[in-house]
């Protein structure tokens, strides 16, 4: 149990394949809908990380050698505070445009399912260094862990929900199964090598909690709603902007598993090679922390979910100028995400297709590139786009497509 907490962040990494945002920009449009039913599907794969390098995280997802010049790369990006993240985004809504809701035409009704992965890390930047190349890289220093902290949850829902036919805003009640929750934190940890390489201390007080079940371990309600608002731009033509949160809500998980991890020890009189790489502090746990106290217990935990919360400026499809700019502001809540801001321009040259050029900062990294290309016809519509162009520490594609019946 301790040997999994002090390699959380690994281990979190692998217990995730990808992970994901819907960065592709909204388009409003005000016209009335002409057909009937709409199916609309997003997904998005991306990671993030302010530090670590692309090649080690794919070399996570699909297997291969972790080399000392990768390692090097990743350890030379290191801040005194790093982050790590890692979603799943895949959606799938049902939009009826005919029926009438509440007895008032303006109103439809829609249903939605939706699969999550979230996942982040926050480290301080000696936890690599430890991690990689073992408490070689700390003689006569501290590799000190105090902060860092990680959560992953995995969940589904399905909702029901009501929007308006022209404004487009939409509200959503959404049923919540959670499927796995991991969560830890390091209170105090702190590691010193003595600059003779003759003695180790450690100590460490940390908090691990994880869910006890194999199907469902969580159930809740949470909200999305999508309000959309205008403002005068002149006479004829209004600046919209959307005001959205997603997934804000709460779940009970009825049996959580906690760990609390005390203790401190101290070594000396070994060798240079038990001391060094790790020999006597990560592989051999069961001996080096037989003296630490692992209080564990089992109770029922709310938690409220890694909602999103965000304010965009629209792409306006009404707008007959071939060039337009969005932007906005993201949050998760959590801690391991900072906000996020982003900026960007969107070009119109045909009347079916459309293309964009984006920059965000914040999240789960630092600065970010990204580009997209959008088809609409009159039932169908696709878009895909990328958030991590040129970046050495990220991936992602988004892709959204919508049908009319």
């Amino acid at each position: 149990m301790i040997r999994s907490f002090l390699i959380a962040s690994v281990v979190l990494v692998h217990s995730a394949i990808c992970y994901a945002q819907s960065m592709l920009p909204v388009q409003q449009d005000t016209t009335l809908f002409l057909h009937s039913n709409e199916v609309i599907f997003s997904g998005v794969a991306d990671y993030q990380s302010t530090s670590v390098g692309k090649d080690i995280t794919k070399s996570f997802f699909y297997g291969g050698f972790i080399d000392d010049e990768m390692k090097g790369a990743s350890s030379g990006r290191q801040q005194l505070v790093n982050r790590f993240g890692i979603d799943i985004n895949t959606e799938i809504e049902y939009r009826n445009h005919k029926r009438a809701l509440f007895k008032d035409s303006t109103i439809g009704y829609l249903f939605k399912y939706g699969f999550y992965n979230f996942s982040g890390i926050q480290y301080t930047e000696d936890v690599f260094d430890l991690l990689f190349f073992g408490n070689s890289s700390f003689i006569g220093d501290t590799a000190f862990l105090s902060g860092s902290q990680f959560s992953s949850y995995t969940f589904q829902k399905i909702g029901f929900g009501w929007f308006d036919k022209y404004s487009k805003s939409s509200l959503t009640v959404n049923a919540i199964g959670v499927h796995n929750s991991l969560s830890g934190v390091i209170n105090k940890g702190e590691l010193y090598q003595s600059a003779s390489i003759d003695s180790v201390d450690f100590s460490l007080d940390a908090v691990y909690k994880s869910s006890n079940s194999q199907t469902f371990c969580g159930f809740g309600i949470a909200l999305d709603l999508d309000y959309r608002f205008n403002m005068p731009k002149s006479d004829s033509e209004f600046i919209y902007f959307q005001l959205m949160a997603k997934n804000l809500g709460l779940v009970f998980m009825p049996d959580v598993i906690q760990n609390r991890i005390q203790g401190e020890l101290a070594y000396d009189n070994y060798s240079i090679n038990d001391l060094l790489n790790s020999q006597t502090i990560f592989q051999n746990t069961d001996e080096t922390f037989g003296s630490f106290s692992d209080t564990v217990e089992t109770k029922g935990n709310w938690r409220v979910l890694p909602a999103m919360l965000q304010f965009t400026k629209l792409v306006n499809r009404n707008s007959s100028q071939k060039i337009q700019g969005f932007y906005g502001a993201r949050a998760y809540l959590s801690s391991s995400f900072m906000p996020m801001f982003f900026v960007g321009l969107d070009v119109h040259p045909i009347k079916r297709y459309r293309f964009g050029l984006q920059a965000s900062y914040g999240g789960f990294s630092n600065l970010r590139w990204g580009m997209y290309s959008d088809l609409k016809f009159d039932k169908f519509s696709f878009g895909i786009a990328s958030e991590n162009l040129f970046s050495q520490t990220g991936e992602s594609i988004i892709i959204r497509m919508s049908c009319a019946f």
